[in-house]
């Protein structure tokens, strides 16, 4: 990678830092990508009986390696508040990693996953990425958020170091302009988006109201995208209301907005642990329309704090619900694996990008037959409807990001989730 491949970006994610770090300062939001604010990461909801997931590098830093390792670089999360995101794809990850050195490893060489802890700060994220430079990784796993990972892209892009984001979600992904040799195994926001105005118009519900938890800028990019989708598509967006958990004066507007408008569905855009916030009081005061939201909201283990939640869609990578088990066996496996890694089950199915992002790693290195980071991209950009555990993967033209990878519906049929069905952004096309 050189100057050339970060160009403006380089300064464009420059300035969404310096104005993520300002709004860190001040009320808990982020810049681009995945992101919750640290004070509402302190009431996640606690396993009985886990601390912390155990992420541990087959070899300690600073041993040596194994002759003839393939090494892979880790800069994620497992503390602060992308660790929500990061550390269940890093788990998934380190399980495929294990799984292969007992197979034998990879062109015959065993594999190491080295992962340094980047406690949602962006100094380690900088200081990492040179020591995985002087340790001489092969591959860079890298956080889901573009924001954080701007400083380790910066220190690799005249390394020509192959970095893959398993979850990264941002168009900036997709575009390559993060770099030529940056790739994600996220569904773009802009897909999820598509989706699910489809999802809507499907059912014939051609009026909405938008809600945004503005603690997420997943959330917000997914709902502006939804309304150019939603447009396209024929439906109408009667309103749009933003939420901020430390504003509860904003429920009114909205419960307001929703009585005057009477949408025929509602869009959520948010978090798990903002959602009962804002959705509680909606159902308390009888609107009772579909609610439609992306795979931020993935998981039941909110569906408690929603009394009568109704009727409610949501996306996700993959099903983790007990009752309801995923169709694809790939991804049944990767859950098993995780909770045997860990002893709980995965609380959203993204942590299937982690697992995908190695196997990707894996199937490109095989054909190239080398780990010249070069040629394993020229592969990777080769891909066209790759089939991996979350679906099909294609890197052509010029996309980075899985942009036509299906997606599983979940819908919650009180109170429980479960598996509806697969849908694909082709779907989309198809009826537009």
């Amino acid at each position: 990678m050189n100057r050339g491949d970060m160009g403006l970006t380089r300064h464009k994610l420059t300035a969404l830092v310096a104005v993520a770090v300002l709004l860190f300062a001040g009320c808990g939001l982020f810049g681009s990508g995945t992101v919750i604010s640290p004070e509402l990461e302190a009431t996640a909801p606690q396993q009985v009986g886990v601390n912390s997931t155990p992420v541990s590098p087959v070899i300690p830093d600073g041993a040596p390696l194994p002759d003839n390792a393939i090494l892979i670089g880790a800069l994620m999360a497992t503390r602060g508040f992308l660790s929500t995101y990061d550390e269940p794809a890093l788990v998934a990850a380190q399980n495929r990693v294990d799984a292969l050195n007992t197979d034998g490893g990879l062109l015959g060489r065993p594999l190491v996953l080295r992962h340094i802890e980047s406690h949602t700060e962006l100094s380690v994220m900088k200081n990492g990425a040179e020591q995985l430079l002087l340790d001489g990784i092969d591959l860079l796993l890298v956080t889901c958020d573009a924001v954080y990972a701007q400083p380790a892209l910066e220190e690799l892009q005249d390394s020509g170091t192959l970095v893959i984001s398993p979850c990264g979600t941002d168009d900036a992904w997709t575009t390559g302009e993060l770099g030529e040799r940056v790739f994600s195994l996220g569904t773009p926001v802009s897909t999820e988006a598509s989706m699910l105005a489809d999802l809507m118009i499907e059912r014939g519900l051609d009026t909405s109201v938008v809600v945004i938890d503005q603690t997420s800028t997943e959330a917000m990019a997914v709902c502006e995208a939804f309304q150019q989708s939603f447009d396209k598509q024929g439906g109408r967006v009667l309103s749009l209301f933003r939420y901020q958990p430390t504003d509860p004066g904003l429920i009114a507007p909205i419960l307001a907005g929703l009585a005057l408008a009477n949408p025929e569905a509602i869009v959520f855009c948010g978090t798990r642990l903002v959602a009962p916030e804002v959705l509680a009081p909606i159902r308390q005061a009888g609107h009772d329309q579909p609610i439609f939201a992306n795979s931020s909201m993935d998981g039941d283990y909110w569906l408690g704090r929603v009394p009568q939640i109704g009727d409610f869609t949501m996306l996700s990578y993959g099903s983790v619900y007990a009752d309801s088990a995923d169709p694809n066996p790939q991804v049944r496996q990767v859950l098993d694996s995780y909770f045997a890694t860990t002893g709980h089950r995965a609380n959203d199915g993204r942590l299937i990008t982690g697992h995908d992002a190695i196997e990707a790693y894996v199937r490109a290195v095989t054909r190239a037959g080398t780990t010249n980071p070069a040629a394993v991209a020229a592969e990777l950009r080769q891909f066209h409807k790759e089939g991996f555990a979350a679906g099909s993967v294609s890197f052509g033209l010029g996309r980075h990001a899985p942009v036509d990878r299906p997606m599983r519906v979940i819908v919650v049929e009180e109170p429980f989730a479960r598996f509806d069905r697969i849908i694909s952004l082709n779907d989309v096309e198809g009826r537009q």
